[in-house]
């Protein structure tokens, strides 16, 4: 385990196809139902602005991805290497793809799913200021149930307009 107090530096850099094998090396450590090499290539090709990676001693050790919908930004997949978790990446990427969605894209509003069991992830993304919005009933393959989450600009106006759950 890496100590907290240690000090290191890390790069939030916007992911380039020679991330691709770290990030579905994470990508499968973290969820039991990785995405497709496919999708994350395919996202990252219509929206090469909502994808990040972070970076330690020129490795890459989290990443995020997202995508805009509907004038909305939407979270995809977050995930950090497990040796690397607690350490405030997660945050950063996070915090990186937010200004992103709110300041160069102008969205009003940031959406994601998250399992109803992921009470880890729930937490920090109730910490980071996203409200639970919706249940979606058995969205994920495995019939579990997902969580809409979402996140309002400080200063946006106007409803939030859902159309695709």
């Amino acid at each position: 385990r890496i100590s907290k107090n240690f000090v290191r530096v890390m790069i939030i850099r916007r992911f380039s196809s020679k991330d691709l094998d770290a990030v579905e090396e994470i990508e499968k450590e973290a969820f039991k139902n990785p995405y497709p090499t496919e999708l994350i290539l395919g996202i990252w090709s219509m929206y090469p602005n909502c994808f990040y990676v972070a970076e330690i001693d020129g490795k890459v050790v989290g990443y995020i991805l997202g995508t805009i919908e509907w004038g909305n930004g939407h979270i995809v997949s977050l995930a950090v290497k497990k040796e690397y978790r607690g350490l405030g990446i997660g945050t950063t990427l996070l915090k990186t793809l937010e200004d992103y969605y709110f300041n160069m894209a102008n969205c009003n509003y940031i959406v994601l799913e998250v399992r109803v069991s992921n009470t880890t992830a729930r937490k920090f993304y109730y910490k980071m200021g996203y409200r639970d919005r919706k249940l979606l009933p058995k969205y994920y393959e495995d019939g579990e149930d997902a969580i809409l989450m979402i996140k309002k600009k400080a200063n946006a106006k106007g409803p939030l307009i859902i159309t695709l759950w």
